[in-house]
C-alpha cells in the first residue's frame, strides 16, 4: 500500500544534485523543512494517484520506477516511464484533477512538495520559480527524444531506441549507463512502444545475439553503446531484421 514514511531528508539523498528540491535546498536559503517535502512509499502495482484525483503537490521520483498511463481513449496506454531524479508529469501548476494515473512498476519512493507551500517559497525566493521553469522544460526531453527515435520505425529499432534513451537519461543523472536493472516488465515496454510482448523478448534476444547487450533476468548490461545507438537511428535492416519489422507492431 502507499504510505507516507517521513519528511524528505535532502542532505543525505544521493540525488541531491540532480533532484529539483534537493538542488534548491543546496543552492539557496530554502530548506527541506520549509518546502515541507514528504517522502512517500508506493508498493509495486499501487498508484501514487489515479486519473480524476486531485493533485495537491508535484512529485520527484527518488527511487524505483513509475509508469504514467492515460485511459482517456477507453484503453489504458503507457505514456511515460519516470526514472529516479525525474519529475512526474506536471499537468497543471496548481491543485487540479489529474488526467493521468501514476503507478509503481516496482516499489518506489517519491518526494512530494505541496503546491501551496511551493507558491509561498517562490514568493520569498524568486530564483525557485526560475529553477522550476527550467525543470519543466527539461522534464519532457527524454520522452520527446524517445518519440524521435521510435516514430515509424521497426521493432528492433524501437527497442534499441528505448534502451538508448534510458542510458542517456540515467547517465545524465549520474547513474551507471552500461549496467542497470530494468524495473519495467516486457509487457509494459511492449505497451509503451506499440509492440507485442513476444516481439520485445525477441528483440532483446536478437540484441544479445549480436553482442550489443547481455540480459540476466531484469539486469541489463550494455556491451556496445555505439552499436545500440547505431541501431536506434538505422533506417534499413537486412534479412535478419525482417521478422522484427513494423509488421509485428500492434
Amino acid at each position: 500500500m502507499m504510505r507516507e514514511t517521513r519528511r524528505g531528508d535532502c542532505e543525505w539523498c544521493g540525488l541531491r544534485r540532480v533532484c529539483f528540491p534537493g538542488r534548491l535546498t543546496a543552492e539557496s536559503p530554502v530548506g527541506a523543512a520549509l518546502l515541507s517535502i514528504r517522502c512517500v512509499r508506493i508498493a509495486r502495482g499501487h498508484a501514487l494517484y489515479r486519473a480524476g484525483e486531485r493533485i495537491e503537490a508535484f512529485h520527484m521520483l527518488r527511487s524505483g520506477c513509475i509508469k504514467e498511463t492515460d485511459g482517456s481513449d477507453g484503453r489504458e496506454s503507457i505514456v511515460n516511464f519516470c526514472l529516479p531524479g525525474e519529475l512526474l508529469t506536471v499537468q497543471n501548476a496548481a491543485s487540479a484533477k489529474s488526467q493521468l494515473s501514476s503507478i509503481a512498476v516496482e516499489t518506489s519512493f517519491v518526494c512530494a512538495v505541496p503546491w501551496r507551500v511551493f507558491y509561498r517559497v517562490c514568493a520569498q525566493f524568486p530564483n525557485a520559480t526560475g529553477e522550476f521553469i527550467k525543470l519543466i522544460a527539461r522534464s519532457g526531453n527524454g520522452t520527446r527524444e524517445l518519440l524521435t527515435l521510435v516514430r515509424g520505425r521497426g521493432a528492433l529499432e524501437r527497442v534499441a531506441g528505448f534502451l538508448s534513451n534510458l542510458c542517456m537519461r540515467m547517465q545524465s543523472r549520474g547513474f551507471p549507463a552500461r549496467e542497470f536493472r530494468l524495473g519495467m516488465s516486457r509487457e509494459d515496454i511492449a505497451r509503451y512502444l506499440g509492440l507485442r510482448s513476444e516481439t520485445v523478448s525477441r528483440c532483446f534476444s536478437e540484441l544479445a545475439r549480436r553482442g550489443v547487450l547481455r540480459v540476466r533476468a531484469k539486469r541489463i548490461q550494455i556491451l556496445s553503446i555505439q552499436e545500440m545507438r547505431r541501431l536506434s537511428f538505422a533506417d534499413v535492416f537486412g534479412a535478419l531484421e525482417a521478422p522484427l519489422s513494423e509488421r509485428e507492431a500492434v
